[in-house]
């Protein structure tokens, strides 16, 4: 079992505007992280060699086109593309089956 406590969370910087708390992040468990965004903020175009899953928990936001809100849920498959538009502040859930380096997409 492993416990990541709220209060305790490290945020480090992204890109402007965008900050990450890693939860878990290895060879053989893939990774997941809470991303928390200004509204306004851009994560550019990119796309994973493995699953993406994101729940909104906060806000909203447009990722690869599609407005999503607080409790809304997305699978993206290997190789799709999108970027991440925040259109309020907003906090979303993010995990990776694979450990993996996104793949740089063309520019948004």
């Amino acid at each position: 079992m492993v416990l990541k406590k709220a209060a305790e969370r490290t945020w480090t910087a992204g890109p402007p505007g965008v900050e990450r708390a890693l939860f878990r992040h290895g060879p053989t468990e893939g990774r997941a992280s809470v991303l928390r965004l200004a509204a306004g903020a851009h994560v550019p175009r990119h796309g994973h060699a493995g699953r993406e899953e994101v729940v909104v928990l906060v806000g909203t936001v447009q990722i690869g086109g599609i407005q999503m809100v607080a409790g809304d849920y997305l699978l993206t498959e290997p190789g799709e593309e999108h970027d991440v538009l925040a259109l309020s502040d907003a906090e979303i859930f993010v995990t990776l089956h694979e450990t993996t380096t996104a793949t740089a997409g063309r520019a948004a």
